[in-house]
């Protein structure tokens, strides 16, 4: 808002314009953090969910209207209110340890394709996991019919989705239109991809609005490139980062975010300098290192190696993804965006039953995974015919709910209270428990966490929300 009172405004009078435009915005903020610290103490003092699904509803008008002052669009608004709330209740939930919730997933994943033009080791497409049948990975392509079913149930309260998991999400030619859907329901969107492909579009890519791109090259010359990237093309990888560069400058467009991720192994640590430097050539906005999962069982000749990690910004890069918050503003669902702001929390849902103390997993509470064939995973793992993590499928015209289905409530009730859940298990006479039960991840960190929360909300809202404001709503223990 102020921002936009700097550009539109003369010189003479933008003093006092502007002092009086940020005292009224201190005064909005300070509204907006009383509603939540409402909310909050309500939550903290309740042992029931229906006072928490009153105080929502009761709390909704005046978020809303506040929201309204600071936003062009009324249905943007609508759509920030709800998922601030869903925000709220998805954190009482977890904190209650509820088995069944009334709250969505703000976080999704899913694999446009679960194909993969390379092989790299350790991966569910490697030669080696498949003579050992190791996953349980069918090939195939998501349908735009699945996505837009899954995004109209679930994007009016999803924040952030990861177009990717385990296949290559660049295979499905319609994967810029799954960004651009996500994008209708004011949805953070990204994907990884490897980019060794011939057929790039681009511009289709700059087009959709996509957020985010992480390129995976691990290398800086294509033999030590291609010793993990097998059947990559690091020229053909290079040459796609530059046309991408090229389409965002035709369009004068600062999105997608072009990171450059580079894996760490002993064979390839050496080359750190070289693709920092390639990567600042070829216009990137950012490299980074991540230590990579161990995959000598796969190829012993392939050792990862931790060291400390390298993060380079080339560019403003958040300042991009930020500005980026609404990229269609005409363009939004509004119907199914207004349709879920006037159904009122229980109508969302089943019953929602609290589990108790314990520690717990903040995948089954903040995301949700899909491949695309529609199968449903409680989070970012990949399905072994040893361990039962196929918690559901999804279709165009399902009525039950796969974030409460059976198996994520019977996940959740173990954290909660195992003996209830053995006993639950028992009644149900299943012959395995869902892979939760026996997982050895790190339970603390989701795909979309702390971090994603409040980026997305400075992005939708600026200075609306406070440090407090920010804390409340992004802080679960």
């Amino acid at each position: 808002m102020l921002q936009r009172l700097r550009r539109r405004l003369p010189p003479a009078v933008l003093h006092p314009v502007l002092t009086h435009a940020a005292a009224r915005h201190r005064k909005l903020s300070a509204q907006v953090h009383r509603i939540l610290s409402a909310i909050e103490n309500e939550f903290s003092r309740s042992n029931r969910v229906e006072p928490v699904l009153e105080c929502l509803e009761k709390s909704k008008p005046a978020l809303f209207a506040h929201l309204r002052k600071q936003l062009d669009s009324m249905v943007a608004a609508k759509a920030v209110t709800l998922k601030i709330l869903n925000l709220c209740l998805a954190k009482y939930h977890f904190r209650a340890r509820s088995a069944s919730l009334h709250s969505r997933p703000f976080g999704l994943i899913i694999d446009p394709s679960n194909v993969c033009n390379l092989a790299c080791p350790g991966c569910v497409h490697s030669p080696r996991a498949k003579e050992l049948k190791l996953f349980s990975w069918d090939k195939g392509m998501l349908p735009e019919t699945r996505i837009a079913a899954l995004l109209r149930r679930y994007g009016p309260h999803a924040i952030h989705a990861n177009f990717c998991n385990y296949g290559e999400p660049l295979v499905n030619p319609d994967t810029p239109k799954f960004i651009r859907l996500a994008k209708r329901y004011l949805v953070g969107t990204m994907l990884s991809t490897n980019l060794s492909l011939a057929r790039f579009d681009a511009e289709a890519y700059v087009k959709s609005g996509l957020d985010y791109m992480l390129v995976s090259i691990d290398g800086a010359t294509q033999p030590v490139y291609e010793k993990f990237r097998r059947h990559g093309n690091l020229e053909l990888v290079c040459r796609n980062v530059q046309r991408l560069v090229e389409a965002k400058r035709a369009l004068g467009r600062r999105t997608p975010v072009i990171a450059w991720r580079y894996l760490t192994f002993e064979h390839n640590i050496h080359e750190i300098p070289l693709a920092i430097e390639t990567a600042r050539r070829l216009g990137a906005d950012q490299f980074l290192t991540l230590d990579p999962y161990d995959v000598s069982w796969d190829d012993p000749g392939v050792r990862a190696v931790a060291i400390e990690p390298v993060n380079v910004l080339f560019t403003r890069a958040e300042a991009s993804i930020m500005e980026n918050w609404n990229p269609f503003p005409e363009d939004l669902d509004a119907d199914t965006i207004e349709r879920e702001f006037d159904a009122p929390w229980p109508d969302k849902t089943g019953p929602a039953n609290g589990g108790g103390g314990g520690s717990t997993c903040h995948w089954l509470y903040k995301s949700i995974t899909m491949d695309s064939g529609g199968r449903i995973f409680p989070c970012c793992a990949a399905p072994r015919p040893d361990m039962d993590l196929i918690f559901s499928r999804f279709d165009d015209a399902q009525a039950s709910e796969p974030f409460n289905s059976q198996k994520h409530r019977l996940a959740r009730l173990f954290f909660a209270n195992a003996e209830a859940y053995r006993a639950e298990r028992e009644s149900l006479h299943l012959d395995r428990d869902p892979h939760c039960v026996n997982c050895e991840w790190n339970k603390e960190t989701a795909n979309t966490g702390s971090a994603q929360i409040q980026q997305y909300l400075k992005a939708a809202g600026g200075d609306l929300f406070s440090a407090e404001s920010l804390a409340l709503l992004s802080s679960w223990e």
